[in-house]
C-alpha cells in the first residue's frame, strides 16, 4: 500500500511538474517582435498626437475665419479714402494713408474690380458719416474726399 501511495504521489508530482516545465520550454521570448511592437505603438501614438494637433489648429483657423466674417458682417459700412484699378496703387496709397495717422486701414475688393482703401468700419451708416464729419472738421482748408461704401 505504501508503494502504491508513493507511486501516486510521485506520479502526481512528476506529471504536473513535467507539464509545467514542458510549457515553459516551448515559450520562447521574441525580443525583436516585442521591440517592433513597441516602436509601432510609439509611432501610432505620435501620429495620433500630430493629427490631434492638426485638427486643433484647423479648428482655431476656422474659428478665426468665422469671427472675421461675423465682424465684417456687423461692420459693413466703410469710410473710403481711395479707389484704384491697379492693386499696387491701392497698396501704396494704404501705406501713405496709414502714415497720415489712420490706423484702421484696409483694402477691400469691390464688385467692379476696383480696390478700395478703407480708413474705418462701422455698423451703421450714421456712424460712418459722423466719422467723415469728424475727419474733415479738422481740415478746414483742404478736406479729404471721403465716401461711404456698404460692403454686402
Amino acid at each position: 500500500m505504501k508503494r502504491i501511495l508513493l507511486f501516486i504521489v510521485l506520479a502526481a508530482f512528476l506529471g504536473t511538474g513535467c507539464k509545467y516545465f514542458k510549457k515553459d520550454k516551448k515559450k520562447k521570448v521574441d525580443t525583436a517582435a516585442i521591440q517592433k511592437a513597441k516602436q509601432d505603438s510609439i509611432a501610432k501614438a505620435k501620429a495620433f498626437e500630430e493629427e490631434q494637433k492638426r485638427l486643433a489648429e484647423e479648428q482655431a483657423r476656422q474659428e478665426e475665419l468665422r469671427k472675421q466674417q461675423e465682424y465684417e458682417a456687423k461692420y459693413r459700412f466703410h469710410v473710403i479714402i481711395g479707389s484704384f484699378k491697379v492693386p499696387s496703387n491701392a497698396t501704396s496709397w494704404e501705406e501713405e494713408v496709414h502714415q497720415m495717422g489712420f490706423n484702421k486701414t484696409k483694402i477691400l475688393d469691390s464688385p467692379n474690380g476696383f480696390k478700395l482703401v478703407s480708413i474705418g468700419q462701422f455698423d451703421t451708416y450714421s456712424k460712418a458719416f459722423n466719422e467723415i464729419d469728424r475727419i474733415n472738421s479738422d481740415r478746414i482748408e483742404e478736406p479729404l474726399e471721403l465716401w461711404i461704401y456698404e460692403n454686402k
